[in-house]
């Protein structure tokens, strides 16, 4: 009895265990829970969103270079850099580097007055810049403070012809002086295309120029040619920081504004 009743016993518990099994749930096929592959990164989920300041898609660094302005020879600006249209002078452009996004405060001069008696010229120049006319025919007018590691320098010559110099050479001296400028030292050299401009009241021609040095330091500059009389002529060249441009042609505009020969 004993032995029957054990046997019935085991029999209830298969039985029991079996209906347990039949009512579990499992995943249905294709439907298998996988942990993701940490090499992989889902481009949908897993990019990192980009900052609201960030650069847009396809952005060109380059194009912050001359405050997004770009370098166009042969363009036509004023002596500020402002784009001139049909019917003004064509004057070669004058734009600014800016060296860092965040805008320098200007700078500014007071002006005084000067006599470089080798030249017997006189003129305005900013205050406290140095002079230098130990040169026969020359006169130097450099700012002491350095910007971007760079000092302006302004130098005017006057020196003979020969007598069948015409205006049309000053043209030929400025590409001449432009190349002797550039051949050295710059990894990048760009000029304007020449336009006329006068120095002491007499016909002349100009350019503008941007030059890298291969440390990378961006400098720019003028150089100006007029034809005097007694088969003399008159030049100019200004470097300068190319962050201050503005400033440092500011200079020049006033230098030849207030430019006079004297006995």
């Amino acid at each position: 009895m004993k032995k029957a009743l054990l046997l019935f016993s085991l029999a209830l518990t298969v039985i029991l265990v079996a209906g347990c099994a039949a009512n579990e749930s499992y995943p249905e096929a294709g439907t298998v829970s996988q942990q993701a592959d940490p090499m992989t990164v889902n481009t949908a989920t897993d990019a990192p969103a980009r900052p609201e300041n960030s650069l847009p898609e396809g952005y060109d660094p380059a194009s912050e270079e001359d405050g997004g302005s770009g370098y166009i020879p042969g363009a036509a600006y004023d002596t500020l850099g402002n784009q001139i249209y049909a019917g003004a002078t064509p004057i070669p452009l004058n734009p600014i580097d800016m060296p860092t996004p965040t805008p320098r405060p200007p700078l500014t001069f007071t002006y005084g007055d000067a006599v470089a008696n080798n030249l017997k010229l006189s003129f305005q120049a900013p205050v406290g810049w140095q002079m230098d006319t130990s040169a026969a025919d020359t006169l130097i007018l450099q700012d002491p403070n350095a910007y971007d590691n760079v000092n302006a320098v302004m130098t005017v010559k006057i020196t003979s012809v020969p007598s069948a110099y015409k205006l049309a050479d000053t043209k030929t001296e400025v590409r001449n002086m432009l190349k002797e400028i550039g051949q050295y030292n710059y990894a990048e050299w760009t000029t304007t295309e020449l336009a006329a401009r006068t120095l002491l009241k007499k016909d002349g021609y100009y350019a503008n120029y941007r030059g890298v040095y291969y440390d990378g330091t961006i400098v720019r500059g003028r150089v100006m040619v007029a034809l005097l009389d007694g088969n003399r002529i008159i030049t100019l060249h200004m470097s300068c920081p190319a962050g201050y441009n503005e400033a440092y042609m500011g200079v020049v505009a006033h230098f030849r504004d207030t430019l006079k020969q004297v006995q």
